[in-house]
């Protein structure tokens, strides 16, 4: 009834240019609906289990046999047995939902932008024979006997679904085959040697590497759209023209006052069955049941499409698995092995089987197969070639043989090359980003595979697992950049040691003493931001700033060190004051009362080396400039403490964001 109803309204809709609409008709029985049951949370678990053991193909045991499950419950109208393809046979289709599409490369290097096809739980319901699919429906009065003979009604369904969702009308179709409830429907009209019988999974393999097939589906619906967009017109005048832009224009004519049908006018656009044919699979994959196919498919990504084999006659398909594909027990297919790649040996065009299953068309890249292979031929052909030309300007001459091989490989994809970076060092790494400019745009991405293992290998466990420490840093390469520039502990006093999460320094209780730390890195150019958190009380003397690397890092007694000369310059958190050159300059921020510094929270400090300034934020509040012109030298990042047992923190954030 529901597939009926579906040919019918694309039957209609050619024939009458009626008005698309996604309501059915209300003389179409329901296919789902809301019922609310009163069940309690044991009896609900259980038919939930009974539900997922529907959707694995599980069958109790009295219809359990020897036979193999694709052939149990065979009709006995239907003859399977002997039955060998002809060129008139029409096999049954199968329903794929769009998953998307990529690009794949041909061995020649080619680009072929592909879609991606899965088939979700494929399944024969019915199969309704051409007297009564003409006794019983409208649409097999004109379908079931036409210039290719008897057709028969195979209706395949696909995404098993939960039955309490569906009326009971519908779940009677697929109780009858003891098969779960599917979401989707669809029919094909197959010859009567080629009808499949009910109750059969269809599998991805029916299709076939190389062969060509056909896509139907309904294209993207993209509502009521004017003329420019519908019909792709030039519109109105861009200029001296008041609301009219995209107007159509004249409608008219000189002759009868009338609008002429088939004029181009805006209306509905799309969600139109769309057939797509002469499509090439060039790649299969049987455990996910997916399958690329060369070319783009009507519909917007999860539409289900009804895919079945193409019928140009330069085209077709020959001697495809018929009526479909049996998958075949394990000692049947070790036992053809070696039979299977001797065939494959003869034939050049074969498809090819991967060791995990997945088979490819023969003139298809494969990723693990070696993209560039020089023998002695080239290097002797290209040695030859750099005598003839002569050393290049500025270079030796044996650079000329190497100059083809960095071209090859500045070319490969994106994929292949993030394989091969991924087991590089951050200085190799930094010295392909300099080399090609395609090998740069691919490690630019700050969150791919290769900044991630480089970042575990780098960075320690410790502060990857802190969800706080490095939250301001959430790519993985911002990670390694923070943890070069993080804490110094060959350049620190001795009563501090650091902590193995590499950013944390941590002060020993140790009386009568101010000790500091500074940063591994220092700047003198650019736009620099760090951020300090100090754990624990603050004590007498607690100060972050920067200094030179001439800066003292440890005294007797408390003191202010950042600012206690020439070379520092310092903010005591605890009294608010600016220090340098053993003065105080001003209190800071530079307001009445300025508010102390609360535990938990954030100090930014950026420092802009070209302007010579240096100023704080706390979370998301500027405090204003702290110190102007700074010297042109190489500053660092520094603290000092006196607290005992006392823990602060320091993360590199970059270039902040101005404005």
């Amino acid at each position: 009834m529901w597939n009926n109803y579906k040919l019918a309204v694309c039957t209609n809709q050619r024939k009458a240019q009626i008005c698309r609409t996604l309501t059915p008709p209300p003389w179409i029985p329901k296919k789902e609906e809301r019922v609310f049951e009163q069940l309690d949370r044991e009896t609900r678990e259980l038919l939930q289990q009974v539900l997922e053991q529907e959707k694995s193909g599980y069958r109790p045991s009295w219809r359990q046999s020897e036979e193999s499950p694709l052939r149990e419950g065979l009709s006995r109208n239907v003859k399977t047995e002997g039955v060998e393809w002809n060129e008139n046979s029409k096999r049954v289709g199968l329903l794929a939902r769009k998953i998307g599409m990529l690009p794949q490369w041909l061995n020649d290097g080619t680009r072929v932008l592909c879609t991606m096809l899965e088939f979700p739980d494929n399944c024969v319901v019915s199969a309704i024979d051409p007297e009564t699919w003409y006794r019983k429906s409208l649409v097999g009065k004109s379908k079931a006997f036409g210039i290719r003979g008897p057709m028969w009604k195979v209706t395949v369904g696909a995404v098993n679904a939960d039955p309490s969702k569906f009326t009971r009308v519908y779940r009677n179709v697929f109780e009858c085959q003891g098969l779960p409830v599917k979401q989707h429907l669809g029919s094909f009209m197959v010859t009567e040697d080629a009808v499949v019988a009910p109750g059969t999974p269809l599998h991805v393999c029916h299709f076939t590497v190389g062969q060509f097939i056909a896509v139907t589906g309904r294209t993207i619906d993209w509502g009521f759209q004017g003329g420019m967009h519908r019909w792709g017109m030039r519109g109105m005048p861009a200029r001296r023209t008041t609301k009219s832009h995209r107007r159509i224009g004249s409608i008219g004519s000189t002759g009868d006052a009338r609008v002429w049908p088939g004029k181009r006018m805006p209306g509905h656009m799309g969600y139109e069955w769309v057939t797509t044919s002469g499509l090439e699979v060039l790649r299969i994959n049987p455990t996910k049941q997916v399958m690329y196919i060369k070319g783009c498919v009507p519909g917007e990504i999860g539409e289900i499409l009804l895919v079945k084999d193409c019928l140009q006659p330069l085209k077709r398909v020959k001697n495809p698995p018929f009526p479909t594909y049996y998958p075949t027990p394990p000692e049947a297919s070790a036992s053809k092995e070696d039979v299977t790649e001797t065939e494959a040996l003869r034939s050049p065009n074969a498809p090819v089987i991967a060791p995990d299953g997945e088979i490819f068309a023969s003139n298809l890249f494969r990723f693990t197969s070696p993209s560039i292979v020089f023998t002695e031929e080239h290097e002797t052909k290209a040695a030859e070639r750099a005598e003839q030309q002569g050393p290049l300007s500025g270079e030796r001459p044996f650079l000329a043989s190497r100059l083809p091989r960095a071209i090859s490989a500045a070319r490969l994809p994106h994929g292949v090359l993030l394989s091969i970076f991924e087991y590089l060092t951050l200085r190799d790494l930094a010295a392909c980003m300099r080399v090609c400019r395609h090998w740069w745009a691919v490690l630019e991405y700050q969150d791919s595979i290769v900044w991630e293992r480089l970042a575990h290998r780098i960075v320690p466990e410790e502060a990857m697992n802190d969800p706080c420490l490095l939250s301001e840093t959430p790519s993985y390469k911002e990670k390694i950049r923070a943890y070069f520039f993080a804490w110094n502990p060959n350049d620190s006093s001795k009563n501090n040691y650091l902590r193995p999460n590499g950013f944390t320094v941590h002060r020993n209780p140790v009386a009568q003493s101010t000790d500091g730390i500074r940063g591994k890195i220092g700047v003198s150019n650019g736009i620099h931001a760090w951020e300090f958190i100090w754990e624990g009380p603050l004590g007498t003397v607690a100060c972050i700033g920067v200094g030179s690397k001439h800066a003292a890092l440890h005294c007797q007694g408390y003191v202010a060190l950042l600012g206690s000369d020439d070379q520092s310059w310092g903010w005591n958190l605890v009294d608010n004051q600016l220090m340098h050159n053993n003065a105080q300059i001003s209190p800071y921020p530079r307001v009445n009362n300025p508010p102390k510094y609360q535990m938990g929270d954030r100090i930014r400090m950026v420092m802009d080396c070209d302007r010579h300034t240096l100023y704080f934020e706390r979370g998301t509040e500027f405090l204003g400039v702290a110190f102007n012109n700074l010297p042109p030298l190489k500053l660092f990042p520094a603290m000092c403490g006196v607290y005992g047992n006392t823990e602060v923190s320091m993360v590199y954030l970059g270039p902040p964001l101005l404005g």
